[in-house]
């Protein structure tokens, strides 16, 4: 059975860090070894991100989803 967790809330800030840069150079690698933003590009995906929640699915695979944060936890 799957099952959802809030990684803030059940992974360790190591975990985390780890999980974090794993899917970075996953990502950079699928985009050909390289991946550029501008300052702004940045900001602008801050100020999104502000509202979105990282969640992670643990089951046959697992899967990383960004959705809307609760209005209770904005």
């Amino acid at each position: 059975m799957s099952q959802i967790l809030n990684l803030s809330q059940h992974a360790s800030e190591e975990e985390v860090e780890y999980l974090t840069s794993l899917l970075v150079y996953h990502l950079v690698e699928r985009c050909g070894g390289q991946l550029q933003l501008t300052a702004e590009e940045v900001r602008q995906i801050q100020m999104k991100l502000s509202s979105k929640m990282v969640q992670i699915q643990l089951g046959n695979d697992l899967r990383l989803r960004i959705i809307d944060r609760l209005p209770e936890l904005q």
